[in-house]
């Protein structure tokens, strides 16, 4: 009974109508199966069965650099136009990427007809001028540096006077009363109340009157013993700082004085004192009086450590005063430097010293130093010259028809307007002085510092044109598409003349931009007469390519433009 209902016609088109649903079903698998195997294939090859395609392979997608073709054509993907496989010997070291000839225009390949360094760059006369572009030849000079530091007077410690009474007492009287007092060697600074001091007097009195009755005594012995005291309390009153004139008059007086005075025993001014009137009592461990003699004083600049090796003794230097109107500059030699560092400012003093006559030269005051250091004979160019980094210096050196290559170098030692270097470059080469910082942004936008490395001379072809002396016009194409383009020029010489005889080549350049590698495209152009070059270029894809014509005879450039070229 079942049976018979499964095979009813009523049942017969609904399973046709499953079957063939399935038989659909089945196709789209299969279809998709095979479409996203094709797709995944070149993702599935092994890395020598890839790079064996790219062997065989002259034709590849700049957009899609996985995609190559043994014919041209346009990508399956974007639709692009293949492009021309330039082998280089980064492919053919097998990095699994296609490279395209280096331009022509800005960044030039050394092994170009021109020779030109792997990191030089182009500048067209007209940017040139515009940027205000200059350059001077490095040269070996006679090399002297100035070194500038801040300095100030002070006074020669080596004539600073300390005024310390021999005995306990009180101060009675104080002549040198005021701090700045000029003194003179030989007057009274104070007087002194000593108990000491008096019964000292008192004893030397003794002495004397002793020797006077006892020197005409039969015995000698008494009299040289009357000798011997008086002489030794006279020594005494010497050792407390009592003069001979005071001694001399307590001889003559014969009566011992109270105060006695206390006198200066060098010129100078009175710098500190701590003696004062009304009984003030002291004692040997007081300094009473600092007195310096300001005849002669010092100056010290305060140098930078990192200047130090320039600085020796007996070196000339120059000091000014920047608030002086009538003082002049005044011309000595260092005569010391210090052993320390100040910690703090990380200088070391080095030291001057000068006559003061009339003291014109106050302690403390300000003053400008300026040292002379004889370097002897460097390869020297200007400050604008060299760019610094911080980690390291460059040049941009001029090598001719437009081009400049950056080089790195060592700088040995700074003047006011000169660097000295030591190692990247040498006598002769002309290096770059103006416009530096936009040849600077230029060169790290076209990637040479890439490529920048150790002073290396560079030629500039066999027989290169010494500057730029050719007209070139485009007559042909006006407006660029992409394919196959006619190209028309015209070349005349700096008198107006039509150049005929030599070769032209066109090469249009695009940088690389992301993952999309960079793109050449070349051409060559015959020689039609009167002036006329012509011939035809391929654009892979819609750009405005950096074009670069050059015109050559044989081994020799004998000139080049430089222009832009927009495809549509």
């Amino acid at each position: 009974m079942n049976t018979d209902q499964n095979n009813s016609p009523g049942t017969r088109p609904r399973r046709h109508l499953r079957l063939l649903a399935m038989l659909v079903l089945l196709g789209i698998a299969f279809a998709a199966l095979i479409y996203f195997t094709r797709r995944a294939g070149p993702s599935r090859q092994t890395a020598s069965e890839q790079t064996r395609v790219e062997e065989k392979s002259d034709y590849y997608c700049p957009m899609h650099p996985s995609y190559h073709s043994d014919k041209p054509g346009n990508c399956p993907v974007c639709a692009m136009k293949f492009v021309k496989l330039e082998k280089s010997p980064a492919t053919a070291k097998g990095n699994g990427q296609p490279m395209a000839a280096m331009p022509m225009g800005e960044t030039q390949p050394a092994s170009s007809a021109g020779a030109q360094a792997s990191n030089s760059i182009f500048i067209a006369p007209q940017k040139q001028q515009l940027i205000g572009m200059r350059s001077v030849t490095a040269s070996v000079q006679p090399l002297s540096k100035e070194i500038r530091a801040v300095g100030k007077v002070a006074v020669d410690e080596t004539h600073v006077t300390h005024i310390h009474t021999k005995v306990s007492g009180y101060i009675e009287e104080v002549f040198a009363n005021f701090i700045g007092k000029p003194v003179r060697r030989g007057e009274p600074l104070f007087t002194i109340y000593s108990p000491d001091l008096v019964s000292t007097q008192q004893e030397y009195l003794l002495a004397l009157k002793s020797r006077n009755v006892l020197t005409k005594s039969s015995f000698p012995d008494i009299a040289r013993g009357s000798d011997n005291l008086l002489a030794a309390t006279r020594e005494r009153l010497r050792l407390f700082d009592i003069s001979d004139e005071e001694i001399k008059r307590l001889e003559t007086e014969g009566v011992a004085r109270r105060a006695i005075p206390v006198y200066s025993p060098v010129s100078g001014i009175v710098t500190e004192r701590a003696a004062y009137h009304h009984g003030t009592f002291v004692n040997p461990e007081m300094e009473l009086f600092t007195i310096v003699d300001l005849s002669k004083v010092w100056v010290l600049g305060e140098v930078y450590e990192f200047e130090l090796p320039f600085i020796r003794v007996g070196q000339p230097a120059e000091v000014s005063f920047p608030y002086a109107t009538t003082q002049k500059t005044l011309h000595g030699r260092v005569d010391f430097i210090s052993p320390f560092v100040d910690p703090k400012t990380r200088t070391t003093q080095v030291r001057i010293e000068f006559p003061n006559p009339g003291l014109a030269l106050k302690p403390d005051s300000f003053a400008n130093v300026i040292f002379h250091s004889n370097l002897g004979q460097m390869l020297v160019v200007p400050q604008d010259a060299v760019l610094n980094t911080g980690t390291e210096q460059y040049v941009f050196i001029d090598l001719g028809q437009g081009y400049v290559e950056p080089r790195r170098v060592e700088v040995s030692a700074t003047t006011g307007e000169s660097y000295a270097i030591s190692k990247g470059l040498k006598a002769g080469e002309r290096v770059v002085t103006a416009a530096n910082f936009l040849l600077d942004a230029e060169s790290r936008l076209k990637g040479a510092f890439a490529n920048m490395g150790s002073a290396t001379p560079v030629s500039i072809g066999a027989a290169p044109s010494a500057q730029q002396n050719l007209s070139i016009s485009i007559l042909e194409p006006k407006q660029a598409k992409v394919g196959a383009n006619a190209v028309r020029l015209v070349v005349k010489d700096v008198s107006g003349k039509p150049l005929d005889g030599a070769d032209a080549e066109i090469t249009l350049f695009m940088p690389q931009m992301g993952s999309m590698a960079p793109m050449t495209a070349k051409g060559n152009l015959k020689n039609a007469g009167a002036g006329e070059y012509a011939g035809s270029v391929d654009i892979p894809m819609a750009w405005t390519w950096q074009t670069t014509i050059t015109i050559r005879k044989g081994e020799q450039i004998l000139g080049s433009m430089h222009t832009n070229l927009t495809a549509r």
